[in-house]
C-alpha cells in the first residue's frame, strides 16, 4: 500500500510539473518607436523573444501617444478626418505578412492633437509563422483612405510616447524539463 502511495504521488508531481511548462506565458517586447511622425514615416525592428511556442492565443500592441488629424476638403469648406498609427508583423524568415493593428484617431480635438493610450489586438493573418519567436514589426503613420476629390490642406502628424509588443502564448518545453520529465518517467517504471 505504501509503494502505491509513493507511485501516485511521484505521478502527481510529474503530471504538476509537465502542466506548468505547458501553461501559456505573456511576454513583452519594449518597441525604441518613439518620437513624431510625419505622413508615411515607419520604423522597424526585428525580434526574437528567445522561446519557440507551441500556440499563440493573442498578439496586441500597448501604445500612447497623440495623432493630429488631416484637414482635408477645399480651402472655402475644410474638415479634419482621423490619422493613423499601424503596427504590421512579418516573418523574420521570408517577411510574409502576419498581422496588422492600428489606432485611428485625431478628429474629436482637431486642431489640437487626440491623446491614446490603449491596446490594440493584431488580426490573425498568420500567427504560425511567429511560433518560432522571431520576426519584424514595422510601425507606421498614415492617413486614412478617402475619395481622391477631396485635397489635402494640412498633413496628419503623429506622436509615440510608448509602445511595447506582447505575446500571449504557450512556449515549448525547455529541453532539462523535458530531460527532468523522462528521468521521472523512468523512476517510476524502475519503482514498479
Amino acid at each position: 500500500m505504501k509503494r502505491q502511495s509513493m507511485l501516485v504521488l511521484a505521478i502527481v508531481i510529474i503530471v504538476s510539473a509537465a502542466s506548468s511548462v505547458v501553461n501559456a506565458v505573456t511576454v513583452e517586447i519594449p518597441l525604441a518607436c518613439e518620437g513624431q511622425y510625419t505622413l508615411g514615416q515607419a520604423w522597424a525592428t526585428d525580434f526574437d523573444i528567445g522561446n519557440a511556442f507551441t500556440e499563440i492565443s493573442n498578439i496586441h500592441i500597448d501604445w500612447s501617444g497623440s495623432i493630429k488629424a488631416e484637414l482635408i476638403g477645399s480651402l472655402a469648406d475644410p474638415f479634419p478626418i482621423d490619422a493613423q498609427f499601424v503596427a504590421t508583423l512579418y516573418d523574420l524568415d521570408s517577411d510574409d505578412y502576419c498581422g496588422r493593428a492600428s489606432v485611428q484617431t485625431g478628429t474629436t480635438t482637431y486642431p489640437f492633437p487626440e491623446p491614446f493610450d490603449l491596446r490594440s489586438a493584431f488580426s490573425d493573418y498568420d500567427w504560425s509563422l511567429l511560433l518560432d519567436g522571431r520576426g519584424t514589426i514595422e510601425v507606421s503613420f498614415w492617413g486614412i483612405i478617402r475619395p481622391a476629390i477631396w485635397s489635402t490642406i494640412e498633413n496628419p502628424l503623429g506622436q509615440l510616447d510608448s509602445a511595447k509588443l506582447v505575446f500571449e502564448a504557450t512556449p515549448i518545453p525547455e529541453p532539462a524539463m523535458v530531460l527532468l520529465l523522462g528521468l521521472g518517467a523512468v523512476f517510476l517504471r524502475k519503482r514498479r
